[in-house]
């Protein structure tokens, strides 16, 4: 057993245990909490700093993260709390994850299990708020949280938004727990457990952990015939997106036809005037961007129709709610540019590791997907508590790699 081994199996067991309470709360602990563990955690040994082949994508990626940091010097945002969490809090995500993520034996058992127990407990609580209307999340708003002044509208949608976010962390983590039951015998929890995640996804009015489910269930399938190949277009695909589709999309929403748009529901019109205004802030200052957390303070005013009537709405609320337009924003040409380099070397990467596993390749599609369709649609690239979640959905894919005794997957 490596030196610092008991410490990263407590520090993964603990993490997954408490994902189920957190997750319910709404998520946001859960990113503190894994930025703790991931320093109880911390390697000792030496081996753990002089991988086989030199780490080029966490390289690349160190670079991104500074340019995203060094670029607050110019942004108007007065507040420079994102500067921390950011800056300590991504590595502490990718150090936990991967720490945790080698660990084996009887700790990688236990904290397989305490996986399996995190996204059932999750899943049949948001199966239970699904049947009875959100009975618990609402009376917790109403009594705890004392939200009585609140129209039953108002109340409605905190409590839909409560549960969207408990839903992302079983819709990261279903797929590789599925997988995981899967490959020890357990066919029908991995059933057992997508269901859950799915029934998840199409409830409390959230479009967009409905999108992730189903791109994330067409990307597991064909990764399932061409594991390789699909991770390396995937992660083509995605670099050359961060690059192109901020400059054309604004273009591609201007020839929507009206008749289209007036079918689409309220929150998606609001997404295509939010991402045409984030669009004309991109092309005034394009190479740099406007710096770390600019979004904030350059929101400005649109109308949307809904309920039969016109109703002032915020241009850009917090940030563009799409992760291409967002890091474009924020750091220009030159962030997009880093982040393209860093999702072009983690594919070519994952895609060429000797142990990657069929099942491992299916794993990261999944997870992959899911996490770009919730930051491509809606949640912001900062948010810690998706990057936390993130982390504890990578600890379980590398838990999928193919073992010794297993013959991995060829490279043809």
């Amino acid at each position: 057993m490596q030196r610092g081994e008991t410490r990263a199996g407590w520090a993964g067991l603990l993490a997954f245990a408490f994902a189920f309470p957190f997750g319910v709360a709404g998520s946001l602990m859960i990113a503190p909490w894994v930025s703790l563990l991931a320093i109880l955690a911390f390697p000792v040994h030496t081996s753990f700093w002089r991988p086989e082949r030199p780490p080029w994508a966490l390289f690349v990626a160190a670079g991104f993260l500074g340019w995203a940091l060094i670029s607050y010097l110019w942004s108007p945002h007065d507040d420079p709390g994102q500067i921390w969490r950011t800056g300590l809090g991504v590595p502490l995500y990718i150090l936990f994850a991967i720490r945790v993520g080698q660990v084996d034996g009887p700790w990688q058992r236990r904290i397989e299990a305490a996986m399996l127990f995190a996204v059932i407990a999750l899943g049949l609580f948001l199966f239970s708020e699904t049947v009875f209307d959100g009975a618990a999340t609402r009376g917790f708003k109403l009594g705890a949280e004392e939200h009585h002044d609140l129209s039953e509208f108002s109340i409605d949608v905190l409590v839909n938004r409560s549960l969207g976010h408990a839903a992302v962390p079983l819709l990261l983590l279903s797929m590789p727990v599925a997988l995981i039951s899967w490959r020890e015998g357990g066919p029908v929890v991995g059933i057992v457990v997508m269901l859950l995640a799915g029934v998840a996804a199409f409830s409390f009015e959230t479009q967009v952990n409905m999108v992730a489910f189903v791109l994330g269930s067409v990307a597991a399938l064909l990764t399932a015939f061409w594991p390789r190949t699909m991770l390396a277009s995937l992660f083509g695909l995605l670099a050359g997106g961060v690059i192109v589709l901020p400059l054309i999309m604004p273009g591609l929403i201007d020839v929507i036809p009206d008749s289209w748009r007036s079918a689409l529901p309220a929150s998606f019109e609001w997404r295509l005037q939010i991402w045409s205004y984030t669009g004309d802030l991109i092309r005034e200052q394009p190479w740099f961007g406007y710096g770390l957390d600019a979004s904030r303070p350059l929101n400005g005013e649109a109308e949307v129709f809904a309920f039969g009537e016109l109703h002032s709405v915020e241009a850009l609320p917090m940030h563009p709610h799409n992760a291409t337009l967002h890091v474009w924003l924020e750091t220009g040409a030159v962030g997009a540019a880093l982040l393209a380099g860093v999702l072009v070397a983690l594919g070519g990467r994952i895609a060429a590791a000797q142990q990657l596993s069929r099942l491992q390749a299916v794993g990261v599609a999944w997870v992959v997907v899911v996490y770009v369709s919730l930051i491509v649609f809606s949640y912001g690239v900062w948010q810690e508590w998706h990057q936390g979640t993130v982390a504890l959905a990578a600890t379980s894919v590398f838990f999928l790699a193919a073992r010794k005794r297993a013959r991995p997957i060829s490279h043809a």
